[in-house]
């Protein structure tokens, strides 16, 4: 049942990933196409990225009192009807700035408790000695799809126009839906309380936090992630008007390059994953931040398509240094009963710069251009890495033994 469980899971994150490769090029396209204008491609992401921090936080009890499965599939039915709304006003040729703005929203909602569900969902169904390779092969699938998905979806767009996407984006999304409803049951991952009182709700809100206050470093660490995400966020926003404005290129490139990032990231799975345990994890997550934003700011200076593959090959090898080492931290050290809501704070904290990126890119790249706002991008997370490695000591709790940090976290 476990390992039925498991795939059953990896098939809907990887049908997910593959559809919203489609869905997001297909929304950031549309409005780009209606507007021209980098502030709505800015307000798009705000549009999905404001719902989906608040849901996060307010939320987060949800992973850990319902069974995980069956939460997951209602979020997934939530995603499809975001989608199909602009889908089907394109079909109609009622197609308005406002429907997109609206499943940005609806679908940011949903977002904000899926993957996290996802990844709380994991330790339970995984072998503990082999918690590092399920991550592993999770992110891995992910990026597989991210891999495949953007350049089909950038051909089909060049090819026939948005909507197509769309419609496939709906289609993963129904048999993901179908996968998590047939998953097996399973228990001792729901929190075990009659209570359903406001008073308890929030009181679950506020455990979520204990993890971090028990471990300050990771808190630090994850604090450090938001800065670089801000960046991420601010970058990927204005990928449409570079493409277009700065490399004169269509759709088809645009798919082209996150094909490439998501090539990147595989390889730096498969890195890790040949590297085993990593017990210096203070330097090597900090160089992972650091080696993002140094190879982003590139892009920001070399207008070449040739470079900006290579550059963002490059920034995708170095973030899963990061992030397999982030999520093994996660799973082994947060009790069961906490994971879902410690997760949905870990991407609450992670994520919570994004709107501001995303809005502050596209004013600051109205006002000053696309490479300007990449280049500042890039450099935000290189410089905050590089003072978090000289001046923050605290981050050494960060090294050793998973074992010995299990036994300090609950002391």
């Amino acid at each position: 049942m476990k390992k039925r469980s498991y795939y059953g899971l990896l098939v809907t994150i990887a049908l997910s990933g593959f559809g919203d490769a489609f869905g997001l090029l297909a929304m950031e396209w549309l409005v780009y196409e209606l507007t021209g204008s980098k502030l709505a491609m800015g307000a798009l992401a705000l549009c999905s990225g404001v719902p989906e921090l608040v849901l996060r936080l307010l939320g987060s009890p949800l992973a850990d009192r319902l069974p995980r499965e069956r939460l997951m599939a209602g979020l997934a039915c939530m995603r499809l009807i975001a989608i199909v709304l602009p889908l089907a006003a394109g079909l109609t040729g009622q197609l308005q700035l406002w429907h997109l703005f609206l499943a940005a929203g609806l679908s940011g909602s949903c977002a904000a408790l899926f993957m996290p569900t996802a990844m709380a969902f994991i330790p339970s169904i995984a072998d503990s000695k082999k918690l590092v390779r399920a991550f592993a092969i999770i992110d891995g699938c992910r990026n597989a799809v991210a891999l495949i998905g953007p350049a089909i979806a950038g051909a089909i767009t060049a090819a026939s126009g948005a909507l197509p996407a769309l419609g496939i984006n709906a289609a993963c999304y129904i048999v993901s839906i179908f996968t998590l409803l047939y998953l097996p049951k399973t228990h001792g991952q729901v929190k075990k309380s009659a209570d359903f009182s406001i008073s308890a709700y929030v009181r679950d809100i506020f455990e979520a936090f204990s993890f971090y206050r028990q471990f300050p470093a990771m808190l630090t660490i994850m604090c450090m992630v938001s800065i670089s995400n801000m960046s991420s966020i601010a970058i990927w926003t204005m990928m449409v008007p570079f493409v277009r404005e700065v490399l004169h290129l269509n759709a088809a490139a645009l798919g082209t390059l996150t094909t490439a990032s998501a090539l990147g990231t595989l390889t730096g799975l498969a890195i890790i994953s040949l590297l085993g345990e990593i017990k210096r994890r203070r330097i090597v997550m900090l160089c992972s931040l650091a080696a993002m934003g140094f190879f982003n700011s590139i892009l920001g200076l070399v207008h070449s398509f040739p470079v900006a593959l290579v550059v963002l090959f490059a920034a995708g090898a170095a973030g899963p240094f990061f992030g397999s080492l982030s999520s093994t931290l996660h799973g082994k050290l947060v009790p069961d009963h906490l994971q879902g809501r410690v997760n949905s704070i870990r991407f609450l904290i992670g994520g919570g710069l994004q709107p501001v990126g995303a809005l502050a890119g596209g004013a600051i790249a109205q006002l000053y251009g696309v490479p300007v706002l990449i280049l500042i991008a890039g450099l935000l997370p290189l410089i905050s890495s590089v003072a978090a490695a000289l001046f923050l000591s605290s981050l050494k709790a960060l090294d050793g033994n998973l074992q010995n940090l299990e036994v300090n976290i609950h002391l």
